[in-house]
């Protein structure tokens, strides 16, 4: 940090100031209800660790439900992935109320706007439940259905149909949980999600040691025994958020009264937020396509992509941190009316996240076999993961621009182009190569796989070239 930003910050200590509307800008009184920013900021870094963390955590109850269900066998473990990518279709709707949440709150932050962010939040909380509602009774009776369109055998359906039974019980607070978290980080606090999400995920790996093996006088659930643990630590989580929350406890203070619905922020989140709606289901949707195309080698190919993305998802974290970082520091300096400022700060979340992916990924392709044995005992199954690993590992600088790109022009309120971008590289550039490969050519799994590189090469130039451009320095939300 520059010596004149040590300055800056120590003559800011010494003068008399109101309350701060957030710790990532320096405000200065600008009249009665409002507050003006300076532009400076904490470094994208500060922002990123503490989501880093977060998710590595949660990769790690992830790895957890894997490694312990896989005594089961192997379609346990492949029954446990499919529920997992049908639970994440399902929750494309919070991507469009998170995504809308985080551009006008960053927003109001930005510009000292504190009623309108816990308005914005207040929507979000009430749109949450709705939803959370509405996919419990919408999906519940077609569970066995959706885990079967992908072409798996009956075990693997039954399998995933006891753990996506249970994450539909917990999905309510579930929903609560990531808006409050994406609230906080959209504020400038990321450290709070941390902490939170600590407590949670530890009492998820003690559950499923509890309930998946019939620990201390429990009942040996298994898969369904994943599912409970999930769910319990869900309601926790939400507890604990709402506790700190209604007693003031956070950055974000709940400064209105009740929960009435105000149509015109529920519209506008919903506007900037319904392209991440439909780009998070298009994403699943050509996954589960791109999956169904992979079943017809067998059960040991489906499970050996399941492991490698479970293995390389600790690649991915770096890339979900600066994401979040880049979305919350593009969104605050659009705020303060220093676009040049957002657009430095998505470059420079974009470089870290390469260099931090790309090692990452290498590291991962160096330990593949020992992983791989790690989460299931299958000579087959492992030596497919190592191969997968080495392929979609060498791809992490080019997902570190979907990932970055891509969440700094949500940040900017730019929704749309990232949606055209990932269909454009998942159907054009994956699922049509892919399918040309299994039902023409007849090639190998690896060759499927292989058309990743190709996905991801298309998305990145097309994210980058657009960011460069700064057409969204003038979006309105």
């Amino acid at each position: 940090m520059s010596d004149k930003h040590n300055k800056n910050k120590d003559r800011a200590a010494d003068e008399e100031k109101p309350e701060l509307a957030s710790p990532l800008l320096d405000l200065r009184e600008r009249g009665p209800n409002a507050l003006a920013p300076a532009p400076q900021s904490l470094g994208i870094w500060e922002l990123a660790w503490p989501t880093i963390v977060a998710s590595a955590l949660q990769t790690m109850v992830r790895w957890a439900d894997f490694m312990m269900v896989g005594d089961l066998g192997v379609e346990a473990v492949a029954g446990v992935g499919a529920a997992g990518q049908i639970y994440w279709m399902i929750q494309t709707l919070v991507m469009a109320l998170s995504t809308g949440l985080v551009a006008i709150l960053a927003r109001a932050i930005g510009g000292g706007n504190r009623q309108e962010a816990d308005l914005a939040l207040r929507q979000s909380i009430i749109m949450g439940i709705v939803f959370g509602l509405a996919s419990w009774f919408v999906v519940l009776p077609i569970l066995e259905p959706m885990i079967g369109i992908m072409g798996v055998t009956d075990g693997v359906i039954a399998y995933g149909s006891d753990y996506l039974f249970w994450l539909l019980v917990g999905n309510v607070p579930f929903v609560l949980g990531f808006i409050f978290a994406a609230a906080l980080r959209a504020a400038g606090d990321a450290r709070m999600p941390l902490y939170i999400g600590i407590l949670a995920n530890l009492l998820n790996l003690f559950l499923n040691w509890v309930l998946i093996y019939g620990n201390l006088g429990a009942p040996a659930l298994g898969v369904a025994g994943a599912g409970m643990a999930s769910a319990i630590a869900m309601f926790v989580q939400l507890a604990v958020y709402w506790i700190m929350w209604s007693r003031g406890l956070l950055l974000l203070k709940p400064l209105l009264k009740g929960f009435r619905f105000d149509w015109g922020m529920s519209r506008r989140i919903l506007h900037i937020g319904y392209p991440a709606s439909i780009e998070g289901m298009v994403f699943q949707i050509g996954i589960l396509s791109f999956m169904a195309l992979m079943s017809v080698y067998g059960t040991a190919e489906f499970t050996a992509y399941q492991i490698g993305v479970q293995i390389l998802s600790i690649s991915f974290l770096p890339g979900n941190g600066f994401s979040i970082a880049a979305s919350t520091l593009v969104g605050q300096h659009l705020g303060a009316n220093d676009p040049d400022a957002a657009m430095r700060s998505g470059w420079r979340s974009l470089v870290m996240s390469m260099l931090f992916m790309g090692a990452l990924g290498a590291a991962l392709i160096a330990m593949a076999p020992m992983l791989a044995g790690w989460f299931i005992d299958d000579a087959e199954v492992i030596a497919l993961t190592v191969d997968f690993i080495w392929i979609l590992g060498i791809a992490q600088p080019l997902m570190a621009i979907e990932f970055v790109i891509a969440g700094a022009l949500r940040g900017a309120g730019d929704t749309r182009f990232p949606l055209f971008a990932i269909f454009t590289g998942l159907f054009v550039f994956r699922v049509f190569p892919a399918m040309l490969i299994v039902l023409y050519w007849e090639g190998s799994i690896q060759l499927v796989w292989s058309v990743l590189l190709l996905d991801y090469l298309i998305k990145g130039i097309m994210l980058a070239e657009r960011f460069r451009r700064g057409k969204w320095k003038t979006i309105k939300v």
